[in-house]
């Protein structure tokens, strides 16, 4: 794995290698890659130096071109600082267990389907980023270009993915709340805006699964329902989790959260309550 020791000493060295050496490209053939920042496509090259130059008349180099005509390959680094300010392109190089990304200020490219594709999204692999308007760099995890966001170490996924493989079964706890839950409902005998079980347990029986961006396996509903947006505003609240690599995603898609309820949650599980504004409001009875 990749340690924070080797981070420093890694930063280190890349900033007194921002420079880039003449002969750089000639020893790493068939490692680089341009991926423009607006469009995401990525593309390899072998020696981008030599690339820049000779497609220099193509449109997406259109705004360096005045200057790479002033160029050589001598000027290997001036080249590639000319092409990621002017053009919106991004430089990764792939070495073994690292991988660096050369960019301009804030036009960086959103990595994390590249990293995907080349399976780059561990946390054994080292990124660093540089960033050729500050000459500075930034060392980061291949893990930390995964989509979705990091579950807390202590969320218990256990315990949900235990009851999910018995949602078939009535268990003694269902009417119990599960843990971290946030509805925006109540039901009767269980605290405020927290999910019973046994409403868990039919949304997982009847809701068709999201799928995880990273792992392109099912994901596991935790949360659901209506949450606070402003002072008098509420928005749906739809939490899902991958186990395989322990990312959560927010559910957008969902728009009326009543008609989910309906839709996905037995008569007998669905919430008797709304809260507004900290106290229970009886919901509409619905069959």
């Amino acid at each position: 794995m990749f340690h924070r020791r080797h981070f420093l000493k890694s930063t280190a060295a890349a900033l007194a290698a921002l420079i880039l050496p003449k002969s750089l490209f000639a020893r790493n053939p068939d490692h680089f890659f341009f991926i423009h920042t607006d469009t995401l496509n990525s593309w390899p090259v072998a020696d981008p130096v030599a690339w820049a130059l000779e497609n220099r008349r193509q449109p997406i180099l259109e705004r360096a071109a005045e200057g790479l005509d002033k160029l050589t390959k001598n000027d290997s680094d001036r080249i590639i600082r000319l092409v990621v300010r002017r053009c919106g392109l991004n430089l990764i190089e792939l070495q073994p267990e690292h991988v660096i990304v050369t960019h301009w200020g804030q036009q960086q490219a959103d990595l994390r389907h590249f990293f995907k594709t080349h399976r780059l999204a561990r946390q054994e692999i080292a990124v660093e980023l540089r960033d050729r308007k500050k000459e500075a760099a930034t060392m980061q995890t291949g893990d930390d270009f995964l989509f979705g966001d990091r579950i807390a170490a202590d969320f218990p996924l256990d315990r949900f993915q235990s009851k999910w493989a018995n949602r078939f079964t009535n268990e003694a706890d269902d009417w119990q709340a599960a843990p971290n839950t946030s509805s925006g409902f109540a039901w009767d005998g269980i605290e405020d805006n927290r999910i019973p079980w046994a409403a868990l347990k039919s949304a997982w029986r009847r809701a068709a699964p999201g799928v995880c961006l990273n792992c392109d396996t099912p994901t596991l509903l935790v949360n659901f329902g209506l949450r606070p947006l402003g002072m008098f505003n509420r928005c749906p609240n739809f939490l899902s989790v991958c186990s395989q690599c322990r990312r959560s995603y927010w559910d957008e898609t969902v728009k009326d959260v009543g008609a989910w309820i309906e839709r996905n949650l037995d008569v007998e599980v669905r919430p008797a309550y709304e809260m507004v504004w900290g106290r229970r409001v009886e919901r509409e009875a619905k069959a």
